[in-house]
Order: structure tokens, then C-alpha cells, then sequence
């Protein structure tokens, strides 16, 4: 893996927004994830952390798609219709009165056991570079030795 590798040893790295809150870390802040050969390090300005790979239970990388919808007038979408394409474009303005956006949200999520009580814990990040931890994710997983479930069922 000579080519990810860096002069600090780090495999590969990446910047997340912690969502949730966990340990001392800083919700609403980039956190550096740094993958080594041997553990996971967690930074955010002189706080950090680190991760065993046999201590990650799970990965997860994925995206959720808000669709909200926002009103706008439908009165000034008639009159705007209307001055533009006549009685027809003041109904047509009218019902077009809704317009649906959608957001997407890109999580990294790490599930792991905690070294001092064996607790079960995650830590979830926001991908706010849109899909530039995809990599990072599916190296974690190599890594960890986690594989995804298999589809198939053993008859």
C-alpha cells in the first residue's frame, strides 16, 4: 500500500464533522481520521484517540435523502404566470406554488468495543466533502477484517 502511505506512516486520511456526541470530542467540528497499519487515530486539535482494528465491530458509509418541501406564494406565482403566459400560466403558477428539494447527507459511522468496560459504542461523522470518505470506509473495513453479510442462505 505504498501508494496511499505518507512521511507520518498514516495509510490514509480524511476530515469528518462529528454529529454526535463522544467523549471529549467536539460536536459540530472536522475531525481528522487517520488510518494506520495496526490502529485507527481520531483528531480534533490536541484531543485524540485511538483504535485497535480488533476492537471495530463496524463500518458504515452511506448516504439518507431528506426531501423537504418549501411553500412559496401562490398568489405571486399566479400574477407571475399570468403576466408571462396569460390565464393559463396564472393556473399552472398557481399549483406550482410547492417545490420539493432534496438534501443528502453523507454518514460515517464506527461501531467498536471500548478497551476499559467492553461497552458497545459508535462514533458518527458527517461526509461533508460529498463521498470522499467512501475510500476511507472501505479501507476501515479491509483493515478490520470486516466483511459484508453474505446473501446467500446455507440450504
Amino acid at each position: 500500500m505504498g501508494f496511499f502511505r505518507n512521511e507520518k506512516g498514516t495509510i490514509i486520511s480524511e476530515y469528518f464533522k462529528l454529529i454526535e456526541p463522544h467523549a471529549n470530542f467536539l460536536v459540530g467540528m472536522m475531525h481528522d481520521v487517520q488510518l494506520y497499519q495496526d490502529h485507527i487515530l481520531i483528531k480534533c486539535g490536541k484531543l485524540s484517540a485511538e483504535l485497535q482494528y480488533n476492537q471495530i465491530t463496524d463500518v458504515f458509509y452511506g448516504m439518507e435523502t431528506e426531501i423537504t418541501e418549501k411553500e412559496h406564494s401562490p398568489i405571486a406565482r399566479a400574477f407571475i404566470g399570468g403576466a408571462l403566459f396569460g390565464g393559463a400560466g396564472a393556473i399552472v403558477g398557481a399549483m406550482t406554488a410547492t417545490q420539493k428539494t432534496k438534501k443528502r447527507t453523507f454518514y460515517f459511522i464506527i461501531s467498536y468495543t471500548a478497551s476499559d468496560n467492553g461497552e458497545e459504542k459508535i462514533i458518527t461523522f458527517e461526509d461533508t466533502r460529498l463521498y470522499k470518505g467512501a475510500k476511507l470506509a472501505k479501507k476501515l473495513k479491509e483493515l478490520a477484517n470486516i466483511t459484508p453479510p453474505s446473501n446467500h442462505t446455507k440450504l
